[in-house]
């Protein structure tokens, strides 16, 4: 997930068949205020993951200790391998284990703080303006939904899962490829020159990570509705959790490509 950091996350069906989070409950339900407390608690593990890596990363490159930025990217690569893992696992179970969740939001952390200070040091202000601009597209999503002004439908679930989809196969080609040395030129490099392909596939990823939101809060919203076990929960929290993640590493990308030019 090097670019697969960034584009490996938001890709599970975070949540399961609709069916699958209806069955009657044993206990309690969940609620919406159940979500938003673990997705606050995910999100903070992510950032203080990022915190130890991105301070790392930074004093590396201040004091040219070679050491330091060796350790923060290996705990990134490890981050990266472990949040691939779970992603593709999402894939076919919802994630309702709070263990699982915060490796993830952990593993992801780790990578996210080590590859910011990098992008910091080469452009510094971008990661600021990456937190701020994935705060203010995140919200613009919530509002468009909460007043109905962008809802789902089964053809907008298609269509967003279908693109997903591609997403995530063109992420694991552009990785393999890159294993073996063969650039794609799907995604330009730090430094590089951004050609019109890569300026499409950049502003079409970030676009599909906002508007993923919108099956997130209607999943979200059809659960808590219709008596979801409270463990689901952590499905939804995992699953903002995931997109915020990815939405983030898209705006940082995108942010650098205008920087570039």
């Amino acid at each position: 997930m090097v670019k697969t950091q960034y584009n490996e996350q938001h890709m599970g069906a975070a949540y399961g068949p609709y069916g699958q989070m209806t069955q009657a409950p044993q206990a309690e339900t969940m609620r919406i205020d159940d979500v938003i407390v673990r997705t606050v608690a995910l999100v903070a593990a992510t950032f203080i993951a990022a915190l130890l890596t991105y301070g790392m990363v930074a004093d590396g490159i201040a004091n040219s200790d070679a050491d330091a930025i060796g350790t923060a990217m290996m705990l990134g690569t490890i981050g990266a391998v472990v949040g691939l893992g779970i992603m593709i696992f999402s894939m076919f179970k919802p994630v309702t284990n709070p263990f699982v969740a915060f490796l993830y939001a952990i593993g992801q952390g780790l990578l996210l703080g080590g590859v910011s200070a990098v992008f910091e040091q080469q452009w510094p202000g971008i990661v600021v303006n990456a937190l701020l601009a994935t705060i203010l597209v995140f919200g613009a999503m919530l509002a468009l939904y909460k007043f109905r002004i962008l809802k789902n439908s089964p053809m907008f679930t298609k269509v967003i899962v279908g693109a997903g989809i591609g997403i995530f196969l063109l992420s694991m080609a552009n990785l393999l490829f890159s294993a073996f040395g063969v650039d794609l030129g799907l995604f330009a490099g730090p430094g590089e020159s951004v050609s019109a392909l890569q300026w499409i596939i950049a502003i079409g990823i970030t676009l599909w990570a906002a508007f993923s939101f919108i099956l997130d809060f209607d999943m979200i919203e059809y659960s808590a509705q219709h008596g979801a076990p409270k463990k689901y929960a952590w499905a939804g929290a995992f699953g903002l959790t995931a997109g915020l993640i990815f939405l983030y590493w898209n705006l940082l990308r995108l942010l650098s490509y205008f920087q570039g030019d």
